[in-house]
């Protein structure tokens, strides 16, 4: 059986063993040629090992996404070795805990680096390569709950994924008469503790959550799944959106808050 995504190559940025490992594998497994990306370079080939492991086509390569010239060459790499690039899935990050009484400038300048600069980088790669192909493509950027309301300490990264939100809207306008869509998907917390080594556990979140309507925490492919609608010829028609992956955390009045949902 055909897969949906028969043809198209695929990157995905952030490719460690949480959410981006997931996306990489679920691409895949319905029929993308998938290059992961990743700063540490072992995080990048075990999610390439575990596809080509699974029957899948992968790739992996180590790139620092907030540096041009990594970014560059990186994508020059992927088209040589696959063509050119159809899908981009942005979901590498980072973070610190500070708000803003305590954030440096350069911790500031860090998160943004990465979030803000990095989805900014490997989208223009993409989608130039997208439009001298003339194939169209499709773009989806991880967000975070986080990103559409406040929360202490966490200056950066609440307004760096903020920015996403809005970076997707805007890169759609302009990529819209290419035939280039760009989507959002924002999760809550999900699986285990972000940058985790390959062959370490993540730190389990084992207490219900109280304020997720749906009574439990996210899982990795929760996020997958949403992220292939909208890479896939299914969304054909839908650019410049978001898709809360969450649970109904952010549809929540905040005075249910304290409601145990479990």
């Amino acid at each position: 059986m055909a897969g949906l995504l028969d043809g198209k190559v695929a990157v995905v940025t952030g490719t460690g063993p949480n959410i981006g490992g997931m996306i990489a594998r679920t691409l895949a497994e319905n029929g993308a040629k998938v290059v992961c990306f990743d700063l540490v370079g072992a995080r990048a080939e075990a999610a390439a090992a575990g596809i080509r492991e699974a029957g899948g086509e992968a790739m992996a390569v180590s790139c620092d996404i907030s540096k041009p010239e990594e970014v560059d060459a990186a994508f020059k790499k992927a088209e040589a070795d696959y063509g050119s690039v159809h899908i981009l899935v942005n979901n590498a990050a980072a973070s610190t805990e500070a708000g803003i009484l305590d954030v440096t400038l350069d911790e500031w300048h860090w998160v943004h680096s990465i979030i803000l600069d990095g989805v900014m980088l490997c989208s223009q790669a993409a989608a130039r390569q997208m439009v001298a192909e003339g194939h169209g493509g499709a773009i989806v950027n991880i967000a975070s709950t986080t990103g559409h309301r406040g929360k202490a300490g966490f200056i950066s990264y609440a307004t760096a994924k903020g920015g996403v939100l809005q970076m997707t809207r805007s890169m759609a306008m302009d990529l819209a008469p290419h035939r280039i869509r760009v989507n959002s998907v924002t999760p809550t917390q999900t699986g285990t503790s972000r940058g985790s080594l390959p062959g370490t556990d993540g730190t389990e979140r084992t207490a219900k959550p109280k304020n997720i309507p749906l009574g439990r925490w996210g899982e990795p492919d929760d996020q997958a799944q949403a992220v292939l609608f909208l890479a896939s010829p299914n969304s054909s028609f839908v650019t410049g959106e978001n898709i809360n992956v969450d649970g109904g955390l952010l549809a929540l009045f905040p005075s249910e808050r304290p409601h145990d949902f479990g």
